[in-house]
């Protein structure tokens, strides 16, 4: 732990990196006027972080009178980050720069519910990109990796508690990661990581009150008050599938029945399209799964809605308005900014988004429903790694703290 002078030196540093970087570029003179430190003490720092390649010099400012002042910036490319997802269906790692530009991505799909295997995919994901960095002049570190991980996690601990999709108890993730990787590891759960990646680098960039829905197999919100990604007092906070929005709904793999996952998830989209096929309505669906209907999933509806499909339509309808109705009573419980949806559904944009808008305004109160966005994310199947990517670039950029 870092103490006396060590400790001044490592804070002025990060405020002199945060503000170089936030409001770059600038001169070394008004980086003293704006930080309060000395011309001396920016100097040292300054010529610290050329020689760690966190800044630039580039160009000259306007002279005062004097010599034009040499003006420094970010330096984005100072180190990488990998940014991974774990979700029911897939492993995605991306490595990015500091500004969240992907420089790679790598997917693979998730074979089994066995966390131990799963984990030792995300494991090889990041090899991959480790193994592939881009060839530069000089060599660009690996700041660490932030995965985002579907179920109940602690962030503080690094401990996987719980998935319904993997049979998981208690798992010291990052201690395993981290022996393995020999990088520094940080866990979210994936819907607080996504809303993390849109406030970063997205939809909500500036925005400090908002909710990202993650709709996909799974159904789940991460949610960001006064610019903090907020868990609860157990880290189970954003868990709006488990919302009942039918009372004679199907039961859930929760125990309960009506949950919004069971009537508005990937999953759910794929049985109400079977069932409908089992009424005899008609749909080319059955031609696109050439008769086996074993093999209607989320997106073999999207794809046949974009292609203008009754049924598909229709199902599609169905989900967003059962969203758009949780998404209403989450308005008015919160009063966020904006809603932000994103997850593989998210795929099928205002075909399941229209539905959703139309039934949350009906369900917000009208003060409310006239300042809120509902928007889909801009940054598509990127959004869960690029949220662990910003969760090892918070770190980065933490000012050491006193005591």
């Amino acid at each position: 732990m870092l103490a006396g002078p060590e400790l001044i030196r490592a804070i002025n540093k990060q405020r002199v990196l945060r503000l170089i970087r936030s409001a770059g570029p600038i001169s070394r003179a008004d980086a003293a006027e704006q930080t309060g430190l000395t011309r001396p003490t920016i100097s040292a720092v300054v010529s610290e972080l050329l020689e760690e390649g966190w800044v630039e010099e580039m160009g000259t400012g306007e002279s005062s009178g004097g010599r034009p002042p040499i003006l420094l910036r970010f330096n984005p490319r100072a180190r990488y980050v990998v940014g991974a997802e774990l979700s029911a269906g897939h492993v995605r790692a991306v490595l990015s720069d500091l500004s969240g530009n992907v420089v790679r991505r790598v997917k693979y799909r998730v074979e089994s519910s066995d966390p131990v295997q799963e984990l030792g995919r995300v494991e090889q994901a990041v090899r991959d990109l480790l193994a592939n960095l881009p060839k530069t002049a000089q060599p660009v570190p690996v700041a660490g990796v932030g995965l985002g991980i579907t179920g109940m996690v602690d962030r503080k601990t690094g401990t996987w508690h719980y998935s319904p999709h993997f049979d998981v108890a208690d798992m010291p993730v990052v201690q395993m990661l981290e022996e393995r990787l020999v990088l520094p590891v940080w866990i979210e759960n994936d819907a607080r990581a996504m809303a993390w990646g849109d406030h970063s680098f997205g939809a909500a960039k500036g925005i400090d009150n908002f909710a990202y829905i993650r709709v996909g197999v799974g159904i789940g919100a991460g949610l960001i008050i006064g610019g903090e990604l907020y868990g609860g007092a157990h880290e189970g906070a954003g868990e709006i599938g488990h919302m009942i929005v039918d009372n004679d709904g199907p039961r859930c793999r929760c125990g309960s029945y009506g949950c919004l996952e069971t009537v508005a998830s990937a999953t759910a989209i794929a049985r109400r399209a079977v069932k409908r096929l089992g009424q005899g309505q008609p749909s080319r669906i059955v031609e696109m799964v050439e008769g086996d209907l074993d093999r209607v999933i989320g997106t073999t509806v999207i794809d046949a809605a974009d292609e203008g499909d009754e049924l598909a339509r229709d199902t599609l309808a169905e989900a967003g308005r059962y969203l758009g109705l949780a998404i209403g009573n989450l308005i008015n419980l919160l009063n966020p900014s904006m809603v932000i949806v994103g997850g593989g559904t998210a795929r099928a944009e205002n075909l399941l988004l229209q539905p959703l808008r139309e039934a949350a305004m009906a369900r917000a109160l009208p003060t409310l429903r006239e300042k809120v966005q509902i928007v889909l994310t801009p940054l598509g199947e990127d959004s869960c790694p690029l949220g662990g990517a910003a969760l090892v670039i918070e770190e980065l950029f933490r000012v050491p703290s006193v005591g």
